[in-house]
């Protein structure tokens, strides 16, 4: 029969079980470094397909919200031939060359429909206002951008007179115009006609109520501008319907002028 030393068996199990941890740690190290591996080999392929490769590339291009010509200018703009891969469209870039030639967009948002279709989701501008140079037209928006020659002022837009061109006027001041007609007070008020603004080079206003003429000077202030000429108005002394042309400044409407006054009468 064979001994064993006293302790020998002790010494054994801990080597052992030192041994066993050391390979622990490694084997799961090799596991991680394997699923690793794969992951990155996944990613790769998975970029290869989506960026580069024929699998997903545009066939089909859309456009809603719009029709016509215009629709034709955002598919131009946008410049999305086809057989780009969807996955490398980039909305922004689209929304920029579009939104930077195509006044008459507000705004264009890009959704792809896998695996072969762009549709370009479009929001146009709508008239608030009508600027006319001479013969020229141009529709405003609300915010004041003038975006689109017409031929014809659409039916309910005013229609607001300048002397030069509409793109060239700020979208506050056009604003600015904007609000003196839309806050005007009613017919009975004024107590006669009123033309519309016509919106001079030196930029100032200028209106008409019949034999009254309404130097506005900036087109601003324009609520209170107009309750400044309502009250000149309910005086007897002014009278747009009278036979003397009169003229009333509120281009600083805390001290308006007013010219063109009768004679006081005597005694």
């Amino acid at each position: 029969m064979r001994l064993v030393p006293q302790g020998w068996a002790e010494r054994w199990q801990e080597r052992r079980a030192r041994r066993a941890g050391i390979r622990g740690p490694r084997a799961w190290r090799r596991a991680l470094l394997g699923w690793g591996s794969a992951v990155v080999v996944l990613a790769a392929a998975l970029v290869f397909l989506f960026f580069y490769s024929a699998a997903f590339t545009v066939e089909t291009v859309r456009v809603s919200g719009a029709e016509g010509e215009v629709a034709q200018s955002v598919e131009r703009l946008a410049n999305i031939p086809n057989g780009r891969p969807l996955a490398r469209v980039s909305g922004a870039q689209v929304s920029k060359r579009v939104l930077g030639n195509e006044l008459r967009v507000r705004s264009i948002e890009v959704k792809r429909s896998w695996p072969s279709t762009i549709t370009y989701e479009v929001e146009l501008r709508e008239p608030a206002l009508a600027l006319r140079q001479n013969k020229a037209i141009w529709l405003a928006d609300a915010n004041g951008v003038a975006y689109d020659q017409v031929e014809k002022t659409p039916k309910g837009v005013p229609t607001i007179s300048v002397s030069q061109d509409p793109q060239t006027i700020a979208p506050e001041t056009v604003l600015g115009l904007g609000e003196i007609w839309s806050l005007r007070p009613k017919a009975d008020e004024l107590e006669g006609k009123l033309s519309g603004p016509k919106y001079h080079a030196n930029g100032t206003v200028t209106m008409t109520i019949d034999q009254v003429t309404l130097k506005w000077g900036q087109p601003t202030e324009a609520e209170k501008k107009w309750k400044v000429v309502t009250a000149l108005l309910g005086q007897d002394s002014i009278d747009p319907q009278g036979a003397i042309p009169q003229t009333i400044d509120v281009s600083t409407p805390d001290t308006p002028v007013v010219t063109g006054l009768p004679p006081a009468p005597q005694g």
